[in-house]
């Protein structure tokens, strides 16, 4: 009879989408421990311990570190870099190499590696190698989409290929910044034409409609594809439209259940020693430690089922 009580009651908490642990503050990171996207490569502003002691020093305790794939190529290294690694195949082992050794010895902060991948490659095709290598894989959307900025149709297009993509690659994976591309685009423009900033509505802000919401989050229901919630965000919140399109556009995919993830997105020692603060625009949203926390749950134990394989195959 008890095991009959507990299952039901399992099952009704897996229903309700509260399983045992998820309840527990303090099995979680806060929003300010986790940084799921931190350059820790080429764009890197410093060596890699000082770079990872400036996040640590600020609160954080989980870190996806990564580059910029394309950076690897000869073809698209187009300025230089204080921080020097190969290019080609070379370059990828050269990164993830000190990645790695990076994860082993740093013992107050855990770390996983990843690259950070244009969105055109979806359309163009991908470099494989590359991105077995990694932990996580994020897709860079991008402000310049022939004329237009990003939006709920490109999104959706993005969602669809990175699930077929990510039957060839198992790893979770992250919709980069997709919000800040637009706005950005969006005053680009404008200013370009002379356009007052002040004067633009919300309306035309807005990412989504609402039926597209509503497939962003059946696409996204049960999957390992997470969006992103970047730092970039704080510098948009204070102006009203820009607020006001965010809160619509993300609090009803918050409301349906989409996983988000946190992050800094770094590139330089300037904006490394700024305190990241994420809950000034993510408390707007009601995106919380509890929808934050599920990629890292799912790293973890990825991590952990591959030392089991690594112990009992004797490497």
């Amino acid at each position: 009879m008890r095991a009959t009580v507990l299952i039901f009651a399992l099952a009704a908490a897996a229903w309700a989408g509260e399983l045992p642990g998820q309840s527990i503050r303090r099995a979680l990171f806060e929003l300010k421990e986790m940084d799921m996207h931190l350059h820790a490569g080429l764009e890197r502003g410093a060596g890699l311990d000082p770079w990872l002691d400036l996040a640590v020093a600020d609160g954080r305790k989980v870190i996806v570190v990564l580059d910029h794939l394309e950076l690897y190529r000869p073809s698209d290294r187009k300025k230089t870099f204080a921080v020097t690694y190969p290019t080609g195949p070379a370059g990828h082992k050269a990164l993830m190499d000190d990645l790695d050794a990076l994860a082993a010895r740093r013992k107050d902060v855990i770390l996983f590696k990843g690259w950070e991948v244009y969105e055109g490659e979806l359309d163009t095709g991908v470099e494989p190698d590359p991105m077995r290598m990694a932990d996580v894989i994020g897709w860079h959307i991008s402000p310049n989409h022939s004329g237009q900025p990003p939006d709920g149709g490109t999104l959706i297009k993005r969602i669809r290929q990175i699930l077929e993509i990510q039957k060839r690659f198992p790893v979770p994976m992250i919709v980069f910044h997709p919000f800040t591309m637009r706005l950005e685009h969006i005053q680009r423009k404008a200013k370009a034409a002379g356009r007052d900033v002040k004067a633009i509505l919300p309306g035309e802000y807005r990412f989504f409609t609402a039926r597209q919401q509503a497939e962003v989050a059946h696409l996204l229901q049960g999957t390992s594809v997470y969006i992103e919630i970047s730092n970039a965000q704080a510098q948009y919140i204070n102006d009203p439209a820009c607020r006001e399109a965010l809160i619509a556009d993300i609090k009803s995919l918050v409301e349906a259940g989409v996983q988000f993830t946190v992050s800094t997105d770094n590139h330089s020692v300037a904006s490394a020693k700024k305190p990241f603060v994420p809950v000034e625009y993510t408390s707007l949203y009601g995106v919380t430690p509890f929808n934050t926390n599920t990629i890292v749950r799912e790293l973890l134990a990825m991590k952990a089922k591959r030392g089991l394989i690594r112990g009992a195959s004797g490497k």
